[in-house]
């Protein structure tokens, strides 16, 4: 059984997203893990968690761990999970599982989520994988402490410190307002922005931006850069990946 006062450490600045359809588990579940996290988040199905998620992606808070379970009215674990995924391919996903789940299984390993919780719920299992996610979590930020050089693409290096873009060592000439929408994309990340997101972004470096300029620039700056870079997420913004 994982120390409980360790356990915390790792754990109290933590923000979960708990998703479980079962009124009695969900609450069960949501007080334990209350004295160990920051924030617990509790939807009673995928539907209503993936609401809760867009709005914490808008406000650029996001979820460290979703717990969640596969039957679930409305919508379900693995079609909240692709959703999920297709916003941020590094989110960590938990899944309670029961007997009777199997036939999902497969497509939710496809989906890369690999840790499950057994139903009934054994809480010693419960803390164990909060204690390796936290582990992961603190492994990770460690990581993105702002490197001095992002490689992304192939072969395109971007220097935090100069501000520099090169592409096999050769120099990329970047505007002024292409300069700083990579470099609002480099620190999202994985994460979607709205046009408002970029708006404002600008509007902090006392430049004005309409909707349309957001559009041309984007356009010219996947021109710069390989263009599946930026993606284009229907209704909500772009999102900025690495390409392998």
């Amino acid at each position: 059984m994982v120390d409980y006062k360790t356990l915390y450490k790792l754990t109290k600045t933590m923000t979960v997203l708990l998703v479980e359809d079962y009124q009695p588990l969900r609450k069960e579940m949501a007080e334990i893990l209350e004295d160990l996290v920051k924030t617990v988040t509790c939807a009673e199905d995928g539907q209503e968690a993936f609401s809760f998620y867009l709005d914490a992606q808008k406000e650029d808070r996001g979820y460290d761990l979703i717990i969640s379970d596969i039957q679930m009215p409305n919508m379900n674990g693995v079609e909240f999970s692709k959703k999920v995924r297709e916003i941020n391919e590094k989110q960590a996903i938990v899944i309670l599982s029961a007997y009777a789940d199997k036939e999902y299984l497969i497509e939710l390993i496809n989906l890369g989520i690999s840790k499950f919780i057994s139903k009934p719920i054994d809480y010693d299992e419960l803390l164990s994988i909060l204690y390796k996610e936290s582990k992961n979590l603190e492994s990770t930020t460690e990581k993105e402490i702002s490197p001095v050089e992002i490689n992304f693409a192939k072969e395109y290096i971007w220097n935090s410190d100069t501000r520099i873009l090169t592409y096999q060592d050769t120099l990329i000439e970047l505007t002024k307002h292409e300069l700083l929408l990579l470099e609002f994309f480099i620190s999202k990340q994985g994460y979607i922005c709205s046009n408002d997101d970029i708006v404002e972004k600008f509007y902090e470096h006392n430049i004005e931006m309409s909707d349309r300029n957001v559009r041309n620039l984007i356009f010219k700056l996947r021109k710069k850069i390989p263009e599946e870079c930026i993606q284009s997420v229907y209704g909500l913004g772009y999102k900025f990946t690495h390409v392998a």
